[in-house]
């Protein structure tokens, strides 16, 4: 194979979470008003990866969070939600993905858009009995948010969903840069 193949279809490009084990890729404010706006959570709901709050701001504050920096590690968290919406550690997205079924049954990731259709995810959703509903597209934010070059988007997986999955785009304009 030549070294533009390799290069091409062979050799990782840039890596999705960021090197280091550093997944502390924070959620700008008006990125958790629009998810939160368009997905209107209610009932119990949990930020897991509270960071820097923008989710429990967008929320008004009406949800329980979890931070590990904190000293509140979600992957303890046992209590039932009826929502999660958070900005997972892409590094660990499939344990989050696992975990957020076992304890809710609406959970909304901002992840990239193709990392919902990972065949062992897509197999852990089925097993747990949860389909995708919805995929909204999502602006990428600017730097410091990684610019990868994959669409970016908040998905919403629901317990008991068998229906088609719902792409969307939010109500703002769209540049060609998207």
């Amino acid at each position: 194979m030549s070294e533009a193949l390799l290069d091409r279809f062979v050799r990782p490009s840039r890596p999705l979470a960021p090197g280091g084990g550093n997944d502390r890729i924070y959620t700008p404010d008006e990125t958790a008003t629009m998810i939160v706006n368009h997905f209107r959570p209610c009932g119990r709901i949990l930020e897991p990866c509270s960071g820097r709050k923008a989710f429990v701001r967008a929320l008004n504050g009406e949800c329980k969070e979890c931070e590990i920096d904190e000293g509140t590690d979600f992957m303890a968290w046992t209590d039932p939600v009826d929502w999660i919406i958070t900005n997972p550690p892409w590094s660990k997205f499939r344990d989050f993905l696992r975990h957020s079924m076992e304890v809710s049954d609406n959970v909304v990731f901002l992840c990239l858009i193709n990392a919902w259709f990972m065949r062992a995810r897509q197999r852990d959703m089925r097993e747990m009995g949860f389909g995708l509903v919805e995929i909204m597209h999502v602006p990428v934010p600017p730097p410091p948010w990684p610019q990868a070059g994959f669409s970016l988007g908040a998905g919403w997986i629901r317990r008991g969903w068998t229906g088609g999955v719902h792409f969307s785009w939010p109500n703002l304009q769209l540049s060609n840069k998207q």
